[in-house]
């Protein structure tokens, strides 16, 4: 199964917040394709095709930690690899979030170092919001991103880390809880 771990964005405000700035992405003419809604969330580590019997060892390490959870503002968007050339576009977490995501994250990616892809990328907490396509339109996608750089989509409490399935299908992936842990 193609798998990943995951911390939702439960709050309903901000996530009606997340769409409400998808729709302004929208609006630039861009082509990009939107996240669903119920699929936005902060992802702690891609680990792409596991077999059953890994899936049943990494749920083993994830319930063995032992993660404090709290309450992180969703805050600002940007876009990687840059705002310049975007491929993915994403919300952040305002700068005390990421003090609560970060020793979840570190914990996460320790204790599944040998499941996954690697990532030599250092771990920055972000929810995508869409994908871009091509470049058409990109000065106003660019302008768009640049006047939401700062914007908080409100708070939202991190209580669970969900070891998650992805079917992708033609409409987009279709996400399934494996394991869900609940944080302290």
């Amino acid at each position: 199964m193609r798998a990943f771990v995951a911390l939702e964005i439960s709050d309903l405000g901000a996530l009606d917040s997340l769409v409400a700035v998808q729709q302004q992405l929208v609006a630039t003419g861009a082509d990009l394709k939107p996240v669903e809604r119920g699929s936005i969330h902060f992802t702690v580590k891609f680990l792409g095709e596991i077999s059953q019997s890994d899936s049943l060892r990494i749920d083993a390490s994830l319930k063995a930690l032992n993660l404090k959870g709290g309450v992180v503002e969703v805050r600002g968007v940007g876009a990687f690899p840059n705002v310049r050339r975007p491929s993915v576009i994403w919300a952040g977490v305002a700068p005390e979030g990421e003090a609560i995501i970060a020793p979840v994250a570190q914990s996460v990616l320790s204790a599944l170092q040998d499941y996954g892809e690697e990532d030599r990328r250092p771990f920055r907490p972000h929810a995508t919001l869409a994908r871009v396509k091509s470049p058409r339109e990109s000065a106003a996608l660019a302008e768009c991103l640049k006047n939401n750089s700062e914007r908080s989509f409100g708070t939202t409490p991190l209580r669970t880390l969900k070891l998650k399935s992805s079917l992708l299908t033609p409409r987009g992936p279709v996400y399934s809880d494996v394991g869900v842990y609940v944080l302290a």
